[in-house]
């Protein structure tokens, strides 16, 4: 099988250019990663333990469908997912809080287990084997994460899904290290279960 190496947007000129392809930019994908961090913050030590990244992650996904639902975008939830959809273009966009963002050694991880959903909804970046090296890809849909790290790092990026987790990166943009964000150095106490598709709901009859 063919493979490509992992494409890394990391320059500003060429990550806007990537975004104008897929009808999104870096100041509107960033608002929403601000509105995230922002949300994140209002947990105080009286919320349940895993708060801040569920506030981050309601809030961020708000947030993305404000800034693009319209003309191009309209909602999605395939199998259990919230995301954006654009059907001319073929892909989608989930938000997600992730552990590290924008680092070219470490590679990001979501801050909770990703489900059978997730990893569905990803079959089309699927491939088998090196996270910095994929398959020459077949037409169809496309699937990317904006990822917000606690430190405020974003990146727009299209991952592989595979036991629970991210497994490889077909492609990166870098969007911010977080320094635009005046967070005095601190890393905002994000905790799990930031997304509502990795369990299945219990319903119990009265």
């Amino acid at each position: 099988m063919s493979r490509v190496e992992t494409v890394v947007h990391r320059e500003p000129w060429e990550v806007s250019a990537r975004l104008a392809e897929l009808q999104l930019t870096i100041e509107g994908l960033l608002r929403v990663r601000s509105i995230a961090i922002a949300a994140s913050a209002d947990a105080t030590p009286f919320h349940p333990a895993n708060a801040a990244g569920t506030f981050s992650y309601h809030y961020g996904t708000f947030a993305l469908r404000k800034e693009y639902v319209g003309k191009n975008w309209r909602v999605e939830r395939p199998d259990g997912v919230e995301a954006i959809v654009n059907e001319k273009l073929k892909a989608r966009v989930v938000f997600a809080n992730v552990d590290i963002a924008c680092d070219d050694e470490l590679k990001p991880k979501p801050r909770s287990r990703k489900g059978a959903g997730a990893e569905r909804v990803c079959m089309g970046n699927l491939f088998d084997s090196l996270p910095e090296y994929a398959p020459a890809q077949p037409e169809g849909w496309a699937t990317f994460y904006l990822m917000v790290d606690p430190r405020g790092a974003a990146e727009l990026t299209r991952p592989v899904v595979k036991n629970n987790t991210f497994t490889g990166w077909i492609e990166r943009n870098y969007l911010s290290n977080g320094e635009d964000l005046d967070l005095d150095g601190k890393r905002l106490p994000l905790d799990d279960d930031d997304i509502a598709d990795g369990f299945d709901p219990e319903v119990v009859r009265k």
